[in-house]
């Protein structure tokens, strides 16, 4: 069985702007990767009649996956659908917190259609895309790794080449996109630009300018999930070392560190107010 990393992402600055007439939002995030990953791992084999999809979780996260709908198994089945005689047995190691905006289901279906393309499931680069972009707005960016500037619903991809730099990651609470998205406010898209400067900046080498962070999902997300707003108060008010920001609809909230020790500082501030937390280093490849 093949194994590898299913990197969490971070949405370092998110804008809203615009509505399709599908109902899908037209979004301009800067995604970075970042060291905390699930382990996915996958096994091709024959077997006669429609193909099957296994799916076997471990890992403290384990319990928040839904083995009878989890991405992974659909991302399989979607990639599978034409290949009789082909069954796959998915072994997935759950670290990742669940609706947390880190795109750990999105990272881990993109892992399971990588490694059964490279395995012999028949798919073409943009036959993959179109299997991503159907599972869910994340799972384009996560499919194609490394730093990003993403536009459309999350299909129209601009690779971003940026240096490594340090984060503190604390998870707030649950957030679900559903909920953020249908509570969000016209008057709270702000436009391209924000987004768009910052991925200059990091194509350019020079560090991320925090006030170009930060998500327009973040006053939805905290009426559609009102516990989420007051976390993201005591958060910010009980470790004011850093200036925390919500990745996406949350519910994680993430501080952009000058090195390791101080991302390490505001983790250990945020675990002390009891959130979930880890110092991160963004993974560039």
């Amino acid at each position: 069985m093949t194994v590898v990393p299913a990197y969490a992402k971070l949405n370092l600055a998110l804008s809203v702007t615009g509505r399709r007439p599908d109902g899908r939002h037209d979004l301009r995030s800067v995604i970075v990767r970042l060291d905390w990953h699930d382990l996915v791992g996958v096994r091709l084999t024959s077997s006669e009649g429609p193909a099957g999809v296994r799916l076997d979780v471990s890992g403290p996260r384990a319990a928040e996956v839904p083995a009878d709908d989890d991405l992974t198994v659909r991302a399989a089945r979607a990639l599978l659908e034409r290949h009789l005689g082909m069954s796959v047995h998915i072994s997935l190691d759950k670290r990742l917190p669940a609706a947390a905006g880190l795109g750990g289901g999105s990272a881990d279906a993109a892992a399971v259609l990588r490694l059964l393309a490279g395995s012999g499931a028949e798919a073409t680069d943009a036959g993959l895309l179109r299997i991503a972009d159907a599972l869910g707005s994340d799972v384009p960016a996560c499919l194609a790794g490394g730093g990003l500037l993403v536009g459309g619903a999350g299909e129209r991809l601009e690779a971003v080449r940026h240096a490594p730099f340090h984060v503190a990651v604390a998870v707030a609470g649950r957030s679900g996109t559903g909920v953020t998205f249908a509570a969000l406010d016209p008057g709270e898209w702000r436009g391209p630009e924000r987004p768009e400067a910052l991925a200059r900046l990091l194509a350019q080498g020079r560090s991320v300018d925090p006030d170009l962070c930060g998500s327009d999902l973040e006053a939805a997300a905290c009426r559609a999930q009102p516990d989420l707003a007051g976390a993201l108060r005591r958060l910010r008010a009980g470790a004011p070392g850093g200036r925390w920001h919500l990745t996406g609809s949350g519910g994680a909230a993430f501080s952009v560190a000058g090195g390791r020790a101080e991302a390490e500082a505001l983790a250990a501030a945020a675990g002390e107010l009891g959130y979930p937390a880890r110092a991160c280093r963004t993974v560039t490849g």
